[in-house]
């Protein structure tokens, strides 16, 4: 082989490399009338840390969840996006951004990730004075949520990963 077609052939393997190690970024619906919207503060507390900053939620049902988490002026804290098959998480808490199955997060995004499963299962109950609800027995990341609220005032929804000891307390006005 003269050197002109080992370099071409080097350069092609290099470009479909680089081109399949790509991953585009999804495109998540925008929220629509029938979402259910809430926004108010959240304070994430983890063993080392604990930090509050204002909280956007949107979410329908099991099918699509958003979560937007900033904290002073505009600092991106967690900006989550996800559906049943896919999620999004980019900020200071995602390390940057990952994209992927949402069975396939790890570490501490895992319990970000659950955040949709968990207000799902509240949706019944949004409108109780109080509930609490677990996680079905055997999910590869467990929790425990908590809402109370009294007439006429936010609700206040405490969240527990017990693995990871991570605690998402929400106070939301809908």
């Amino acid at each position: 082989m003269t050197f002109d077609r080992i370099f071409s052939i080097t350069g092609t393997i290099l470009l479909l490399t680089t081109l399949s190690a790509c991953q585009t970024a999804r495109v998540f619906p925008a929220p629509g009338s029938h979402w259910k919207n809430a926004q108010g503060q959240l304070q994430y507390t983890t063993p080392k840390r604990s930090v509050i900053g204002e909280a956007v939620l949107s979410g329908n049902g099991l099918q699509d969840f958003q979560l937007d988490f900033v904290a002073g002026p505009g600092l991106p804290l967690m900006r989550l996006r996800e559906t049943a098959t896919v999620a999004r998480l980019e900020g200071v808490f995602a390390g940057g951004s990952w994209q992927g199955s949402p069975v396939h997060a790890h570490g501490r995004l895992a319990s970000w990730v659950a955040l949709r499963e968990v207000f799902a299962a509240l949706e019944p109950h949004i409108d109780s004075p109080s509930a609490t609800i677990q996680s079905a027995p055997g999910v590869a990341y467990p929790w425990t949520a908590q809402l109370t609220q009294a007439p006429g005032q936010a609700q206040r929804i405490r969240i527990e990963f017990p693995k990871s000891k991570e605690r998402f307390t929400f106070v939301l006005m809908r």
